[in-house]
């Protein structure tokens, strides 16, 4: 079974020929630039121009443009700096993106174009290059891809048309479809020769990290997995990416490619996304700056998930990664702090006991998260003047009265105020049923133990005081436990 993508989106070109293409010119360096390229757009408004850069998912200034004191239509992007391969945009004094160019072999170059029309402004569809054979292959690729895209519309109008008729044609239909399909296969064929023809170009290399990775069609011998083909493609996802090519993170192609393969392609569970984000970062570590980027974007990724125990992801890189001195572009402080936060959700990952917790109850009687002896203790954090608490509590105390004894649960009330006669009054006027302490007397700094940020918190822990769930709402508190009970529930 085979998967493809062809990615032609980097420009709008409304044209249908082929960019005419100037001889190569020879070129000056008085300078002693490490770049230059000029844009000669006759017709152009503006009294400057912006280029920006991609760098994964976002797109970042890098120059301003003024008009060449001799030609008002001439812009100049030159520097003594180092320029990066990969993929530029023009964009207009008000932010609108006139093109898209590619830095690669070459960066003495120019951009040259006709009289442009002011009602339109379609710089991208009439510009021309000079001394830029890899900008010459991007447009010609694009040029055509857009053709067959235009080609391939019309004849799904002639489908939609047809379907829309009282009485159908379906042979029509299917006449139609079998000349779409045949447009489609010239497209992919086009494009595996552009890369097979281009091995070292980069815009060939983000065609090819485009492509979905072929699946056989049938499972190799002795295979007898029923997710064999899901298992196939996971492994292979990334057959298609040059690993030694650091420009591709500065194209619009690995940054989205990155993002499926976590947020499409990957069983979302902690353990499963540690084994494959290591795969991953293996494969990237003879080149520092992908290699930087996608561990970056693993731990920005998973300490900030909204999902259970995907704080296991973001203490597995910090401790294998940051801690172990892989990462040098981190700042020192940063680093210490990261560190230390891992250290905190470390002790309180699901699958871990839960930290040992006593502390006074109303009466000035100690007691600790360990002593119920149920199936299920809820560890509930909570402060007298939390709004949402207020609202919670009585949630928690309908599934408490209802369901404690059938479910066998009970409650390990935590109370963050320092207010102590108000936490009595409130117990006592609300009548709340379970252990309830508080007084901020406690063994621990249990606010930085349980990393208490906010409340109300929850922690669900079982028979043996193992952490099997955290930061729930109250009303998924039956749900989670009556599953947990016929073992549906695994992270």
């Amino acid at each position: 079974m085979k998967h493809v993508i062809i990615t032609i989106s980097w420009l709008i070109i409304c044209s249908l020929s082929l960019p005419t293409f100037a001889q190569k010119k020879k070129t000056s360096n008085p300078k002693n630039l490490n770049y230059q390229i000029t844009f000669n757009l006759p017709g152009i408004p503006d009294s400057m121009l912006f280029v920006a850069n991609y760098y994964g998912e976002h797109t970042y200034l890098r120059d301003t443009l003024f008009p060449s004191k001799k030609n008002r239509y001439s812009f100049v992007f030159e520097g003594k700096d180092t320029l990066q391969r990969g993929v530029y945009i023009l964009a207009s004094q008000n932010n609108a993106k006139y093109m898209e160019f590619l830095v690669d072999s070459s960066f003495f170059f120019s951009v040259e174009s006709n009289e442009l029309d002011p009602k339109s402004l379609n710089v991208s569809n009439n510009v021309r290059f000079v001394n830029s054979p890899e900008n010459d292959l991007f447009y010609a690729f694009t040029s055509y891809m857009v053709s067959k895209q235009i080609a391939g519309s019309s004849v799904n109008k002639k489908i939609k048309d047809e379907q829309a008729k009282p009485s159908p044609d379906q042979s029509f239909i299917e006449s139609y479809r079998t000349e779409l399909k045949s447009i489609y296969d010239s497209m992919q064929v086009f494009t595996n020769q552009f890369i097979k023809n281009n091995p070292d170009n980069l815009f060939a290399k983000t065609q090819k990290l485009a492509q979905n990775v072929e699946i056989p069609e049938t499972p190799p011998a002795g295979n007898t997995d029923s997710n064999w083909k899901y298992n196939y493609y996971v492994n292979h996802y990334w057959d298609n990416c040059d690993f030694n090519e650091t420009a591709l993170i500065y194209t619009p192609v690995f940054a989205p490619r990155l993002e499926e393969y976590y947020e499409k392609v990957i069983i979302p569970s902690s353990d499963t996304i540690i084994k494959y984000s290591d795969m991953l970062i293996k494969k990237a570590e003879n080149n520092p700056e992908l290699f930087k980027y996608i561990v970056w974007y693993i731990s920005s990724r998973y300490e900030r998930s909204k999902y259970l125990n995907h704080d296991a992801v973001f203490v597995h890189i910090v401790k294998n990664y940051y801690a172990k001195g892989r990462c040098p572009w981190v700042d020192e402080t940063v680093l210490e702090n990261m560190i230390r936060r891992t250290e905190i959700l470390d002790r309180i990952l699901i699958g871990k006991t839960a930290p040992f917790l006593v502390m006074p109850d109303t009466n000035g009687n100690f007691h600790s998260n360990y002593e119920l002896n149920v199936d299920y203790t809820i560890m509930w954090f909570w402060d007298t003047d939390c709004g949402h608490c207020k609202t919670a509590t009585p949630v928690l105390m309908e599934f408490y009265n209802r369901a404690k004894d059938s479910l066998n649960f009970d409650v390990f009330a935590v109370c963050l105020s320092t207010d102590t006669v108000k936490w009595k009054n409130y117990i006592k006027d609300k009548k709340l049923p379970w252990l309830n302490v508080g007084n901020n007397m406690a063994n621990i700094d249990f606010r930085e133990v349980y990393d208490i940020k906010s409340s109300p918190r929850i922690f669900v822990l079982d028979r043996d005081k193992t952490i099997i769930v955290k930061n729930i709402g109250v009303e998924e508190l039956e749900e989670f436990i009556i599953n947990h009970r016929k073992g549906l529930v695994k992270f």
